[in-house]
């Protein structure tokens, strides 16, 4: 009742943006993890290194960054509207790019506009589907159920279709269509007017205004702690997501088509990670809970690479998954007061964080260029045992400041 409720609520201009939301998020998480999927031909077919293979990986996580600090800013210029246009744009361009040319410039451009969209439209998708919901977490695990879904499904096209262009034309048909309904949506600037002008009386007072500035948090070890846990989770997930088809591939342990149905299953335990994680969360406290996760991601990830047969290596995927899926909602609510007490705490959070996933995919794709993709691959222990040391670190400082 209470999901009718929302919908039925909503009226007919903010239910046809609602649904459009859903669409665009799920044809988000279509492209995005077909990417992964087809990195293995693509890099065959343009004749490209693991070097420039990693390359392109770290510039799609700068141009994520990128769109975190533009979104903000677009709208106050050009509307919600327009700039959401402009933003699922630049993924439809950075998909055509792919066809055209191999030249490596070429594609790093391209895959810079493919993150640039990745960060906007997570960006604002987040921000009206929280407007609408009015805060309701609902609506927002739905949103984030329907870029599940089209990660499970990403892989299952990329194995069913002939060749990677072909893969890819029908990621830029998705990537139009959103287009289209983007521009035939009901979106007002006014949703976002509100928003802003609710944020702006809780910022009235001098309180209010002294939190919008107050850059106390940096001498919080917490912060950084958590900041260093985040960075590391990043690295090891961008890296595992972007690389671990082309792992499984050039290694020789699995055919192509199990390769992308163990991409599938990734996406599986992660959704169900996800809900085992929201139901943990009653009953453990953060500083455990992210413990528990980097250690049995790192488990499975050693399990991953010393393993040669394709079940198990399909277990120990799922095992990865499980372990990544409730890290960075884990981990902002270990730090959840600070992000409370300071409002602008979460921007510097969320850049410093993504960095792991900037760096880390370009170091394997150099390793592996030198040592081959298993060498390559195993550079991840080195992140995923640094998680676990700041997990350890975060229990150990806790732990010490509650008993003082």
């Amino acid at each position: 009742m209470e999901k009718k409720g929302f919908f039925v609520s909503l009226g007919k201009r903010k239910l046809g943006v609602v649904l459009n939301l859903f669409y665009a998020y799920m044809s988000l998480g279509l492209v995005l993890i077909m990417l992964g999927a087809i990195l293995p031909d693509l890099k065959a077919d343009y004749a490209l290194s693991y070097q420039v293979g990693g390359a392109l990986l770290s510039v799609q996580s700068v141009g994520y960054v990128l769109a975190g600090l533009l979104a903000g800013y677009l709208p106050l210029l050009l509307g919600i509207k327009v700039s959401y246009i402009l933003i699922q744009l630049s993924v439809t361009l950075g998909f055509i790019m792919l066809l055209i040319s191999g030249n490596p410039v070429w594609l790093l451009i391209a895959m810079l506009l493919i993150g640039v969209g990745k960060g906007g439209i997570t960006n604002y998708n987040n921000l009206l589907m929280n407007i609408y919901s009015e805060g309701n977490a609902g609506p927002l695990n739905i949103l984030h159920a329907c870029f599940a879904a089209g990660a499970v499904i990403a892989p299952l096209i990329a194995l069913a279709v002939s060749g990677w262009r072909m893969a890819v034309i029908i990621g830029c048909v998705c990537c139009v269509a959103s287009l289209v309904f983007l521009v035939l949506a009901g979106f007002s600037d006014a949703d976002l007017e509100n928003a802003d002008s609710a944020d702006a009386a809780a910022a009235g007072t001098e309180e209010g205004r002294k939190k919008k500035v107050d850059y106390g948090f940096l001498k919080e070890k917490l912060f950084w702690v958590t900041v260093l846990i985040c960075f590391f989770y990043q690295a090891v997930e961008a890296s595992f997501m972007g690389w671990m088809t082309s792992f499984l591939i050039d290694t020789g342990v699995m055919e192509a088509s199990l390769a992308q149905f163990t991409t599938s299953v990734l996406w599986l335990a992660l959704m169900a990670g996800r809900l085992l994680c929201s139901v943990a969360a009653r009953k453990f406290r953060p500083l455990h809970m992210i413990l528990a996760l980097t250690l049995i991601t790192t488990v499975f990830m050693i399990l991953l690479l010393l393993n040669r047969s394709p079940a198990g290596l399909i277990i120990a995927t799922a095992g990865i998954g499980l372990g990544m899926s409730g890290m960075f909602g884990t981990s902002v609510s270990n730090a959840g007061d600070i992000f409370s007490r300071y409002p602008v705490c979460m921007g510097f959070f969320v850049f410093l964080a993504s960095m792991g996933a900037i760096v880390a995919p370009a170091i394997i794709g150099v390793v592996a260029n030198k040592a081959g993709m298993h060498t390559g691959m195993s550079t991840l222990l080195v992140f995923a045992a640094c998680m676990v040391a700041a997990a350890v670190v975060n229990l150990l400082m806790q732990r010490r400041e509650k008993q003082a």
